[in-house]
């Protein structure tokens, strides 16, 4: 038997554009006047011409209420794993800032990195709900740092370890990281009420809002008979700060993207959009102004593969189609094989948003997509357990799922009995890696994983 592991969560190795990536690399450097900058150390912030690239796609991709996007709000980075440490080496203070919080169930490969930075006894989970984030537990939570702070002066602040005079003009209270649009672990869409209420909050409490948008643009109509090309993406929590009226000059959002999802994980290039202060302010971190921008060969590449259009057709043409029928294939083996044992995906508020038809007009659909979906397993007593449906799994069936609990936020004790309550009785499962016909197998190896579970507990 074969394994099949459901757990990664990574594209399949032929969906990357190797043959792609050969063609831009030949066109760099078969050119003195291009491969003489890429091969060197780049700017700090990457290139002004590959950062107007990159906002020009960007703007033409989420079209902003408030303007085409511009270069110096953007700054080409090696990837958003790579970036987050960057943002919180630069904009919070393990002293200063007093809380940062994780939408639970939170990306767990995320969470190691705000470990390093310092914030072990000061994470918190803030419960996802169906619209995204539970926001009358955040603003609770805030209310209560806010009291137990209240002699403390925002002027003279607490003991920092990063200091104005030292370079770091702007420090935040708080952070809290979302994946906004087709969440990891979840697959939810936040609403829009919820993302223009977030961004109120993050301005009254001086919250830096740190979104992961990696997957925005891994995105279709939910309805089969929309084309997605001209689907309509959600706007980001960057660009509704930006069109809010009362802006700071540091705004209080910061997107991370990256090509990783787009192109291929290795090239290990991404962006930051955010105000042209703040990002200023993360051109200026150490391993940046040591070595220059953190991907600056790569950046060629995949701007070569921007301009020419090749980027935009490799998504479109191989990587929508490719999920698109990879997700339909894993929900209706999951409405086959895991619905009659009482296992449900959890949905959420669906998001609704506009596409066009095929005759070009403008109708309202549900937005799909992403790499990963969550299922619920039966609140019954009678039910095994998530670490006996993966011991039996794994031992049995040579079937990898996640556990629940890996998605528990850090440092924060109640995080893992909020688990236990609701995501750790379920697991998060994804179609980007595995084929097909994979998948329809894995769906039915979990189903016989369940039943041998169950027959055990009787």
């Amino acid at each position: 038997m074969n394994p099949i592991n459901l757990l990664i969560g990574r594209p399949t190795p032929r969906l990357q554009a190797a043959d792609k990536l050969a063609v831009a690399s030949q066109a760099v450097l078969s050119q003195p006047e291009k491969s003489d900058f890429a091969l060197t150390y780049g700017p700090d912030h990457g290139e002004d011409e590959i950062r107007e690239h990159i906002g020009t796609w960007l703007s033409e991709k989420y079209r902003p209420a408030s303007g085409p996007i511009t270069h110096d709000r953007i700054i080409v980075t090696n990837g958003a794993s790579g970036e987050l440490a960057a943002i919180l080496q630069k904009f919070t203070d393990p002293l200063y800032t007093r809380r940062v919080f994780l939408v639970e169930p939170a990306y767990f490969l995320a969470i190691q990195t705000f470990l390093d930075a310092g914030f072990g006894k000061k994470m918190q989970g803030v419960p996802e709900d169906d619209e995204g984030i539970d926001l009358e537990f955040l603003r609770r939570q805030l209310e209560e740092e806010e009291s137990a702070n209240s002699d403390e002066s925002l002027e003279s602040g607490s003991s920092s370890t990063k200091p104005a005079v030292l370079g770091y003009g702007k420090l935040y209270r708080y952070a809290l990281y979302v994946v906004p649009t087709l969440s990891n672990p979840t697959g939810k869409t936040m609403s829009m009420h919820h993302r223009r209420a977030l961004v109120e909050l993050a301005r009254k409490y001086d919250i830096l809002l740190i979104t992961d948008d990696v997957y925005d643009f891994l995105a279709w109509p939910a309805d089969d008979n929309i084309p997605y090309a001209d689907l309509e993406v959600p706007p980001r929590l960057v660009d509704i700060d930006r069109q809010m009226a009362g802006a700071s000059e540091w705004g209080n959002a910061v997107s991370n993207g990256s090509f990783s999802k787009l192109v291929a994980p290795g090239l290990r290039v991404g962006w930051c959009e955010a105000m042209p202060n703040f990002i200023y302010g993360l051109s200026r971190a150490g391993a940046t102004t040591s070595g220059g921008c953190q991907s600056q060969y790569t950046s060629f590449l995949i701007d070569h593969m921007l301009v020419s259009g090749m980027l935009e057709q490799h998504v479109q043409n191989v990587l929508i189609p490719t999920y698109r029928k990879r997700y339909k294939t894993l929900v209706n083996a999951i409405k086959t094989h895991l619905y009659p044992l009482e296992i449900k995906i959890s949905t959420g508020l669906p998001y609704e948003t506009y596409a066009k038809d095929d005759k070009g007009n403008r109708v309202r659909t549900f937005l799909a997509g992403g790499f990963f979906l969550y299922v619920n397993y039966p609140n019954e007593e009678t039910f095994p357990t998530a670490a006996e449906i993966i011991h039996v799994g794994g031992d049995e069936y040579a079937l990898k799922i996640a556990p629940g609990e890996i998605f528990v936020v850090k440092g924060d004790p109640e995080s893992l009995k909020r688990a236990d309550l609701t995501w750790n009785r379920g697991t998060r499962l994804c179609w980007a890696w595995n084929e097909e016909e994979i998948l329809v197998e894995g769906i039915q190896r979990f189903a016989e994983t369940i039943k041998r579970a169950k027959s055990r507990k009787h």
